[in-house]
């Protein structure tokens, strides 16, 4: 499986096979994000101001799975620093034409062209599950502090999530259970079946026509499958965008401010043109954006107080051409990143866990992509809910 030519540019380094310890992961191959350390091996986080950087640690994510018998291959492409959506050197294994989706694109290309079984990546707004819908797979972004976040390199630590991408919820769910920290689930309860599924409808038309169909397709499959679902609206889908655009920036800023002009030229584009604009940031424009973030988690918490899961499409239209800049959304042209991020990007503001998945029933190429957002602490189980309602989905479906 272990590639001899890197067909994707998907790799930024390839790794010896080593003999691993006995673990549930024994015969699992995977790789990892160039932001995260593995000992020795390259830590550039895309930027070639860090191109010969060498990490001296391990990170503890990789370290657990390392320790669970898993079988690293090599370290993956990433958008420079974590501030794009395209990871624009690497192809899409799945659909070359299409972008590869990001900033954990190569982990995604690693995995979608068979090279192993799964991908460590991280997720800042989406850059796990982007790159999942992207390619047909699938993706864990785990509660907030539920993978410790000890050597990544980091984009916004206050929403950056270390997780999964894998080739199917099978594997997921096994490198999911042996990565997650058993000691933050916060007392999660287990909700009782049939599944109380929250459906988010088409505000504002912001879904593709065939997206918001395939999502109309889930509502009724489910509720004819025994579930209680009913369709709810995120309102303010615009100001949740701009604000974790708002504390992206900002924290970002900070992260990179000790480095001298010089340096700074010599980071990724996108970085770049980043921080320049977080030069505009205002105290009064941050607590804004702190404000939305907070309504926002209070307004989650309620309806997942209600509801066990709530279910959106992973992104809002179509993965883009790789050459894609802009895109339309709800007849305004806006950036890739705002596009790609517009629906994940809640997730990383309240710390909520999400799977995404491709729609089993979908007729599109590639197939839509849907999020299972949870309950935080409730990873574990929605790990196995998610696996339930493919099953659902996939059954359904076949008996029509």
């Amino acid at each position: 499986m272990t590639p001899s030519v890197d067909l994707y540019h998907a790799f930024v380094e390839k790794v010896p096979i080593l003999e691993p310890p006995d673990g549930p992961l024994n015969g699992t191959l995977f790789g990892v994000k160039d932001n995260v350390a593995v000992e020795g091996r390259l830590f550039t986080a895309g930027h070639p101001l860090f191109k010969d950087r060498r990490a001296t640690v391990t990170a503890p994510a990789v370290q657990t799975l390392l320790s669970a018998g898993a079988t690293l291959i090599g370290m993956t492409e990433t958008d420079a620093g974590g501030f794009g959506a395209s990871t624009p050197q690497t192809i899409n294994p799945s659909y070359p034409t299409q972008i590869v989706g990001g900033s954990s694109g190569g982990s995604a290309a690693v995995v979608a062209a068979g090279y192993c079984d799964f991908a460590i990546g991280t997720d800042t707004g989406g850059s796990l599950r982007i790159p999942s819908a992207c390619t047909g797979l699938t993706a864990l972004k785990p509660t907030f502090g539920r993978v410790p976040n000890d050597g990544v390199w980091p984009l916004t630590p206050q929403l950056d999530h270390v997780g999964l991408i894998a080739q199917n919820l099978k594997i997921l769910s096994l490198a999911g259970t042996a990565l997650l920290k058993p000691s933050m689930k916060e007392g999660f309860v287990q909700p009782e079946h049939p599944l109380r599924i929250a459906v988010e409808t088409n505000t504002a038309k912001f879904f593709d026509k065939g997206i918001a169909l395939e999502l109309d397709e889930i509502h009724s499959t489910l509720g004819s499958c025994g579930h209680t679902v009913e369709r709810i609206s995120i309102p303010g889908r615009e100001n949740i965008a701009e604000a974790h655009g708002v504390i992206v920036l900002s924290e970002a800023a900070s992260i990179y401010s000790d480095l001298t002009e010089n340096e700074k030229n010599q980071l990724g584009k996108a970085a770049k043109s980043a921080l320049r604009h977080s030069e505009n940031l205002t105290p009064d424009i941050l607590e804004a954006a702190w404000e939305w973030a907070r309504a926002v988690t209070a307004k989650l918490d309620a309806t997942l107080s209600e509801f066990d899961i709530l279910i959106s499409p992973t992104l809002p239209v179509s993965p883009p051409g790789k050459d894609a800049r802009r895109i339309v959304l709800a007849g305004d042209e806006v950036p890739l990143v705002v596009a790609m991020t517009f629906l994940t990007c809640l997730a990383n503001i309240t710390g909520n866990p999400v799977v995404s998945l491709p729609n089993p029933g979908s007729t599109l190429a590639p197939k839509t992509s849907f999020q299972l957002t949870g309950n935080r602490g409730s990873d574990e189980w929605l790990l196995d809910v998610s696996i339930k309602l493919e099953n659902d989905l996939r059954n359904e479906q076949t008996a029509r």
